[in-house]
């Protein structure tokens, strides 16, 4: 599992499920003509819900490879429609200790800033989804994760428009930020 990457920022979009992440990630992606990274775990789990620390270990690579392979085509900012972070969150909720190889990958991350999603949307039904009552405490797992990280990060909530309006002053400022 590498972390290495090409140089540019990565703006993430992380929080529980079913808050809107993929949505507004391709929205801001197309708002701000941003390369978007996205979702490795949908593609990979497609049709089943079950998953394994193998399958994990396996998300987690895929993820990686994807950042690796839009930060190498030369974008300064990118966007990415979750991280490893939401590995780690799965990982500890079901497994308990993370993996090794999981958290030399979180350290070695290259630079990012996030925008954690709040849990104050309405709950989507997705095979794929497993919390669908107990996002705030995951949000609140999110929170502690993010605040104990060297990154940057900016909470967004409200519905539809408000949502959208919430990140992009936050991504306009970011963009600013790297010039």
């Amino acid at each position: 599992m590498e972390a290495e990457h090409e140089s540019g920022l990565i703006i993430c979009l992380t929080g529980p499920e079913s808050t809107g992440k993929t949505t507004l990630a391709a929205a801001l992606a197309a708002e701000f003509d941003l390369p978007l990274i996205p979702e490795t775990a949908r593609d990979y789990l497609r049709g089943r819900a079950a998953y394994e620390r193998e399958d994990l270990l396996a998300i987690a690579d895929a993820q990686l490879a994807a950042e690796a392979t839009v930060l190498a085509s030369g974008a300064p900012v990118v966007l990415a429609d979750t991280d490893l972070v939401v590995i780690q969150v799965w990982w500890e909720e079901k497994y308990g200790g993370l993996d090794i190889r999981i958290s030399q990958a979180l350290q070695a991350r290259s630079a990012r800033r996030y925008l954690l999603m709040q849990p104050d949307i309405p709950w989507a039904p997705d095979p794929q989804r497993e919390s669908p009552f107990d996002r705030q405490r995951l949000y609140h797992r999110y929170q502690e994760l993010l605040a104990a990280s060297e990154f940057p990060f900016a909470e967004i909530s409200g519905h539809g428009e408000a949502r959208l309006a919430a990140a992009r002053l936050h991504v306009l400022r970011w963009l600013r930020e790297v010039g």
